[in-house]
């Protein structure tokens, strides 16, 4: 948890009110331009935070607060370059933000009311343009609002037996990926669903998109399967005990590689939500020249 005193919500203000003064088109993409590269001047505490524990999830809370829509956008921007390197998906859906919120038209799992599973975003694409983080900042979150639900891969791995820990390890899983991007075609990728990174844990889990190999021998994909499910199961339980309903005046900075995360269902006749979302990539992780608008599928 990251309390932000009273000075520095009123400099992340101001901030944010004077991108607001320059932007007259009220553009998220002119939005992005203006806060790339400030973030880390602008919220020091989370910087500081990040660097030195860059697996753990943090809650800010003081944050200002916004009646206009346009100013929480610039400050979901904000908090993103913050944390990372401020980052769109031109083949996903080609915006710096995204609105959370009921949304029967949306194509996105995250806007229908139905619980969301535990997963990470994109946990099978490349380092350069996977998300290192993912920022939820409230606009809207009044009465009964569904708790974000968060598994820390370090927690999943203490519940997980050493054989099951190993199988998770070999790439006996399977998902087809891409029917929601702009991709030519679907592609399927083979991968582990625990990877050890110095010495911290990540975990590739999404929704009900992996599977065990079918191609594995009967006794073999047994196994695996039975450890696919288990990691599944205390995802979901760890979710519950993890979870957090996000206020207004409060953001979540969620490190995609080291945590699942998931949402309660979400009863739009008990309470009003409206959270964005922005991605932010590792700050090394492509050349500082770089566009923000990139492709999941680029190489």
């Amino acid at each position: 948890m990251l309390d932000i005193d009273r000075n520095a919500s009123t400099e992340i203000e101001s901030f944010v009110s004077s991108v607001l003064d320059n932007t007259p088109s009220q553009s998220d993409m002119r939005f992005a331009e203006q806060v790339l590269g400030q973030g880390r001047t602008v919220v020091p505490a989370l910087a500081k935070a990040v660097e030195e524990a860059p697996w753990e999830a943090v809650l800010l809370q003081g944050l200002p607060t916004f009646d206009a829509v346009a100013q929480t956008k610039i400050l979901t921007l904000l908090l993103a370059d913050c944390a990372g390197r401020l980052t769109a998906y031109a083949d996903f859906n080609a915006s710096v933000l995204t609105d959370i919120r009921p949304n029967p038209q949306s194509r996105e799992q995250n806007a229908q009311p139905e619980r969301l599973g535990m997963h990470n975003d994109f946990p099978f694409i490349v380092d350069r343009s996977r998300p290192g983080f993912i920022v939820l900042v409230a606009h809207e979150a009044s009465g009964e609002i569904p708790r974000t639900l968060l598994a820390p891969a370090d927690a999943i791995i203490e519940r997980l037996d050493d054989e099951t820990v190993a199988r998770l390890q070999q790439p006996r899983y399977t998902a087809i990926v891409g029917t929601k991007l702009a991709w030519p075609e679907p592609r399927r990728f083979t991968f582990p669903l625990l990877v050890r990174t110095g010495d911290q844990w990540r975990v590739l889990y999404h929704f009900d998109a992996i599977n065990t190999d079918p191609g594995l021998p009967a006794d073999e994909f047994e196994v695996f399967d039975a450890a696919r499910r288990r990691l599944g199961v205390l995802a979901d339980e760890l979710g519950d005990q993890h979870g957090h309903a996000i206020r207004k005046g409060e953001a979540l900075v969620v490190p995609n590689d080291h945590y699942l995360h998931g949402r309660e269902q979400m009863k739009s006749e008990q309470g009003d939500r409206l959270v964005f979302r922005a991605y932010a990539t590792y700050p090394d992780a492509r050349p500082e020249w770089e566009s923000l608008m990139i492709r999941l599928g680029d190489e």
